[in-house]
């Protein structure tokens, strides 16, 4: 009986628990649905999850915007000269290389053609022998014509001796002196007369002959000028197989191989003057609109930067791109020559006092575009609307829509374009 007695005590004297300790999973619950509450109300409407690592942003800043537009191209030549080969033949020598500054009359490469050289030889004996038979036929020519001239004059001194005879007789009958018969007289006269018309027949004979021999004289120089012309024609083919620099230049390529045959009217290369030089930049399509003639630009050699002004802008697109055409301005620094790769910048505008920031992928000058902008905390993007102005290739103005301060996604965002608030983790 005391046994059940003294554990009737101990049940009667157990204190009662605390309230928090015996409804602690109530005060759990409350904080977890409190939370929720929270969280629900903080990331409600978030649709879409993306990482902060994958992104870009930028934050929307106020003061002067220099509008610029930049992009990529070569260095070009306004003087451009190719050099193709005169003759044929195969390559036997290479003397230049891309690159090589060559002055004019250079050789740049050497052919050979043995059938060519052998067309020479045969050339020059050819015009040799003409050259010899024309010289014969000339002297054989005014041979003749002078075995003419002395016949000629023969035939004048006949002439004049029969003439002196008749005029001697003539007096002697005008003074009456019955000295000569008048048959002797009569024949003299005849005589006279004969030798008279073989004088004048033996001179057009003469003239005759001259005019022959000078007809003649002109169709042997006309047909050795003639061989003499298709000897410096061979000659001037042999001498192309040496091709030379016909200006001062850079040797833009030389892609030949030894042994190659080279047509006649082949090009071999281009050289290009490196003091005329122009910088034909890339720029994109949707920024090409902004640039007009005469604006600034400055050209970046990687070692120097050249002034320049924009001189032509190409009409065509190729691969979303424009070619822009610098001029470069002033003394060029040595480093510089046709083919090298530089950046250009130029100048397109200057906006004081502006919002601005980094130009956000797809965004277009002038335009409204979807942009996300992120909360203070950073974890929640919202979409939000934004009118932009000018543009340049990094920046972009911000005619509304944004605040300075306003941190914006600018990295590509048309996976979850879709969605109106996003979660960044």
């Amino acid at each position: 009986m005391s046994a059940i007695s003294d554990l009737m005590d101990i049940v009667k004297t157990t204190q009662a628990k605390p309230f928090y300790k015996k409804y602690w999973y109530v005060f759990v619950a409350s904080a977890a649905f409190l939370a929720f509450v929270l969280f629900a109300n903080r990331y409600r409407n978030v649709s879409y999850i993306v990482f902060a690592d994958e992104l870009l942003m930028d934050t929307v800043v106020a003061g002067d915007l220099s509008v610029t537009v930049s992009g990529y191209g070569q260095l070009k030549s306004r003087d451009v000269v190719w050099i193709g080969a005169d003759t044929e033949g195969r390559v036997s020598k290479i003397l230049a290389n891309p690159g090589d500054l060559v002055h004019q009359g250079d050789v740049l490469v050497e052919l050979a053609n043995p059938q060519l050289l052998q067309d020479l030889k045969d050339a020059e004996l050819e015009y040799a022998a003409k050259k010899a038979d024309t010289l014969a036929e000339q002297i054989a020519a005014e041979s003749i014509l002078l075995d003419l001239q002395t016949e000629a004059a023969n035939a004048e001194l006949d002439y004049q001796t029969a003439k002196i005879d008749l005029d001697a007789k003539t007096e002697l009958m005008s003074n009456g002196l019955e000295i000569i018969s008048r048959l002797d007289y009569e024949s003299t006269q005849l005589s006279v007369q004969k030798y008279e018309q073989r004088w004048e027949m033996q001179k057009q004979r003469v003239t005759k002959r001259r005019e022959s021999m000078l007809a003649n004289r002109d169709a042997e120089q006309a047909r050795l000028l003639q061989a003499e012309n298709e000897l410096q024609k061979i000659r001037d083919l042999v001498e192309a197989l040496s091709i030379k620099a016909d200006v001062n230049g850079i040797v833009q390529e030389m892609d030949l191989e030894l042994g190659q045959r080279i047509l006649r009217g082949q090009d071999i290369t281009r050289i290009a003057r490196p003091d005329r030089l122009v910088a034909e930049i890339q720029i994109q399509e949707l920024l090409v609109n902004d640039i007009g003639i005469g604006m600034k630009a400055e050209v970046d050699t990687r070692s120097n930067i050249i002034s320049g002004t924009v001189s032509r802008i190409d009409p065509t697109v190729e691969d979303g791109s424009v070619m822009v055409e610098i001029e470069l301005l002033g003394q060029l620094p040595p480093e510089v020559r046709p083919e090298l790769n530089v950046e250009a910048e130029i100048s397109v505008a200057h906006i004081p006092e502006t919002l601005y920031v980094k130009r956000p992928v797809f965004a277009r000058a002038f335009a409204h575009n979807s942009v996300y902008k992120l909360n203070e905390d950073g974890d929640i993007a919202d979409r939000i609307s934004v009118e932009y102005g000018q543009a340049s290739t990094n920046h972009i103005e911000v005619l509304s829509g944004a605040l300075p301060g306003d941190e914006l996604i600018i990295s590509d965002s048309s996976a979850w374009s879709t969605h109106d608030r996003v979660l960044i983790r």
